[in-house]
Parts: structure tokens; sequence; C-alpha cells
């Protein structure tokens, strides 16, 4: 009986979440290359780390401490639980990547404002104000969910802490630069989840 989790025993599980994570990494790269327009007031006040720090703890650190401990590796229906973690990490990586295209220039990895800067409420942010971080973090659940390793997901807590601290930074900053239309925006949608919270 295999002593690791399914993707350092297999070379298939291996080779796929090697891919998946690749995919991961060249959308955030390519998300990454927005640059704030000109004259835009960064409004970021350092919590771009606190999510940094959750990601490598989610994406890395999972990986980790699922080869670490190997106690609480899932073996029964391994391959079941690893295609059902990926195909979550895509429709998580998914949604983000549609909320970006939404935003087009204004999203930027760093808070910013501008003054022509206006409040987009169309697609995902109909319903919720920060629908890329529901689709990170639903993203880090998927990959945890394929490291086949129950531990794993805990590890998602530390980008959740991050966002934590990044989502009311974010929402103040924006307040004080758009003004009394984020502020009606805010009132009538939710943060992460729809109608919920």
């Amino acid at each position: 009986m295999s002593s690791g989790p399914l993707f350092a025993e297999n070379p298939f599980a291996g080779t796929a979440i090697a891919i998946a994570f690749l995919a991961f990494v060249v959308s955030e790269y390519r998300i990454g290359r927005n640059r704030p327009s000109h004259g835009a007031v960064d409004r970021d006040n350092g919590s771009g780390l606190a999510v940094g720090a959750g990601l490598v703890l989610a994406y890395v650190g999972g990986a980790v401490l699922s080869v670490v401990v190997t106690s609480t590796v899932i073996r029964t229906a391994a391959p079941g639980v690893f295609i059902f973690g990926i195909v979550i990490a895509a429709v998580g990586q998914g949604l983000r990547l549609r909320s970006v295209r939404e935003l087009g220039q204004s999203f930027t990895f760093k808070v910013h404002t501008a003054t022509d800067q206006r409040v987009v409420s169309s697609g995902p942010y109909r319903l919720i104000r920060h629908p890329s971080y529901t689709g990170a973090l639903v993203c880090a659940f998927g990959f945890s969910i394929a490291y086949t390793n129950w531990l794993a997901p805990l590890m998602v807590a530390f980008l959740a802490l991050g966002y934590c601290v990044r989502i009311p930074a974010e929402e103040r900053a924006m307040a004080a630069g758009l003004g009394q239309p984020y502020l009606d925006y805010m009132r009538r949608t939710k943060r992460l989840v729809p109608f919920v919270f």
C-alpha cells in the first residue's frame, strides 16, 4: 500500500497536478501584468503581503504537510478525490479570471484608486464585491482537496486570514477613493458569498 498522497505516489497524478499548478501560475502572472493607470493612488497599505503569505501557506504548505504527515492521507477513492479537487480548483480559477476580465485595467494586485475609476457592478460583481477573492479561495481549496490528505484543506485558513486583512483595507480604500457610489454598492452586495456573507 502506498504511504504518501496520490500526487507523490502516482506519476499520472503528479504530472496532472504539476500541469494544473503551472496553469494557475501562468494565469496569475498574466493577471499581475496589469498596471494601475497614470495618477492612481496606492492604497494597498501592505495588505497584499498578508494575501501572499496566505497563498504560500495554502499551496506550498498544504503540499508539504500532505507529504510529511502520511497518517492522514486519503486512501479510499483517492483518484476520485483527486479529480474532484482539480475540477473545484479549475472552477475557482475560472471565477477569478472572469472577475479580473470584468474589471479590466482596474484590476491590479495592489489596491489603487484613480480619479476616473468607476464602481463595477456587472458580471460576478453584481452579487458580491470580491468575486476574484472568492475564486482564489475556491481554487486553493480545490488544490488542497487534490493533495488527498485530510489536513491539507486546513492550510487554506491562512489564505482566508490573508483576505480578512485585505478585504477591510480594500473596502476602506475604495470608499475613500470612489466615495458615495462605492458606499451604495457596499450596502447592496455581500463580500464573498452571494446573499450570505
